[in-house]
């Protein structure tokens, strides 16, 4: 577990500098906290905007993927920036100078190994780089050559440390499910809804709570769920990598059922889903 210093991200909340700084941000509109395993994430409740400004805390020797040694992808992004602001304080009116205080883990390109049914690689030494960053600093951590697309971003200190991320997003369409679930029984249909669900509810924490909802999934007849999983990889990215987990979880049936490729070709022709997602599924299980 991170050590914390024992301040939690409530308290952090409500230091003074970051209520004043959320409220530049956001302009007094509703937010959502984001949970994820190592950081937190602060955004508008309902973004609607192709811009997009979110303030991501890390904790002491936080990160925003999943682990640290690995990286994430952001196949939603057309172009992000991260600019450091400083450390927090608690009853602080202003950001803490830091000074190397963040490492911004990255590829430079999209086209990374991954082993396993993992969607996320794990750092290893073909184009991939680290940059030591400081308070004051800006830089981008996805530009549309590729670079970036996946990264990490590991906090160095022991204090807690907030950046702002400003993101431009892809068109994104919404996922249509119920034309691909209209075909099957009432409570197949339950459960195919309420896997989305969960899946907007928890992205890929999924996996740690619900392995045997997941296996239940996966036992399904293969021409009843993947049409509707691959309408799920439209998912509207939140900051909890939905559209990675519905990539996991076709990944765990197409290494069970060779049938799952073809689907996946039919949905690359007819731009049914994130074009990066369908490639990467169809290289993987064409092995």
């Amino acid at each position: 577990m991170i050590s914390e210093k024992k301040v939690s991200i409530h308290e952090i909340l409500l230091s003074p500098v970051i209520r004043e700084f959320a409220k530049q941000i956001f302009q007094n509109q509703k937010t959502k906290l984001v949970k994820r395993p190592f950081s937190f994430i602060l955004r508008l409740a309902h973004e609607t905007a192709d811009v997009v400004s979110r303030i991501i805390f890390l904790p002491p020797h936080g990160f925003t993927s999943n682990k640290s040694n690995e990286t994430n992808p952001h196949p939603e992004v057309r172009k992000a920036t991260i600019a450091v602001k400083g450390g927090v304080g608690i009853g602080k009116s202003r950001f803490i100078p830091l000074k190397n205080a963040v490492k911004y883990q990255f590829y430079l390109t999209r086209e990374v190994k991954i082993t396993g049914d993992e969607p996320y690689p794990r750092i290893h030494g073909e184009n991939y780089k680290e940059e030591i960053k400081s308070s004051g600093n800006n830089f981008f951590v996805v530009k549309e050559n590729g670079s970036g697309f996946y990264h990490n971003l590991l906090n160095l200190t022991d204090d807690w440390v907030v950046l702002l991320l400003e993101k431009e997003l892809r068109l994104q369409k919404t996922p249509d499910l119920q034309s691909k679930i209209a075909s099957l029984t009432k409570g197949e249909q339950k459960k195919v809804l309420l896997l989305y669900e969960k899946i907007q509810q928890q992205g890929d924490l999924l996996f740690e709570g619900e392995k045997s909802f997941i296996d239940e999934i996966c036992s399904f007849a293969i021409d009843k769920i993947l049409p509707s999983l691959i309408e799920m990889l439209n998912v509207l990215e939140t900051g909890k990598h939905e559209a990675c987990t519905v990539y996991a979880i076709i990944l765990k049936i197409g290494r069970k059922n060779n049938d799952a490729i073809h689907y996946l070709k039919d949905a690359l022709k007819n731009n049914s889903a994130p074009r990066y997602y369908l490639e990467e599924l169809i290289g993987k299980l064409s092995k």
